[in-house]
């Protein structure tokens, strides 16, 4: 079991700050955009209602990134287990795409891509720092329950 809470760790707060800043880079020089045109494209061609599409000047995509990408880490920090953790961070990223879809059927466009890009990059450096944390643990706990036998007292006869 982790000693340390998941938000007293600054290793933490970097991995998400990190997701973060990959996200923000995402949306700053449209890496989302070819994407984008795809999804729209496709959502068209398959019947979907006529979309609108938020403008860059949209404060969403920024809040979206910043709740998800801190969510995430503290998340995956405070989840025990490596197969957990992948599964959180794998349910994460689904939930996230799936978004897209849902909100085409309601007519608003909101591409996923950097959300998605932000929420990898920090669950997989939570996941390698939570890792991490686990095996100092592990080593810990080792070292903790090494006996060290005791001489009976000697009478002084």
């Amino acid at each position: 079991m982790n000693n340390c809470h998941p938000v007293s760790s600054p290793t933490l707060w970097l991995a998400a700050g990190m997701g973060l800043v990959l996200g923000l880079v995402c949306l700053q020089l449209g890496a989302d955009d070819g994407v984008g045109r795809w999804l729209v494209s496709a959502f068209q061609e398959n019947g979907f209602p006529e979309l609108d599409i938020l403008p860059k000047s949209s404060p969403m995509p920024l809040i979206a990134l910043v709740i998800s990408s801190f969510g995430i880490v503290l998340g995956i920090g405070g989840t025990l287990g490596a197969g957990r953790r992948m599964m959180l961070l794998v349910s994460a990223l689904v939930v996230f795409a799936m978004a897209c879809p849902v909100l085409a059927l309601w007519g608003i466009f909101w591409n996923p891509f950097a959300l998605l890009i932000s929420v990898l990059w920090a669950g997989v450096l939570a996941m390698v720092h939570a890792n991490h944390q686990d095996k100092l643990e592990a080593v810990r706990i080792a070292n903790e329950q090494k006996v060290v036998p005791m001489n009976p007292p000697v009478s002084p006869s």
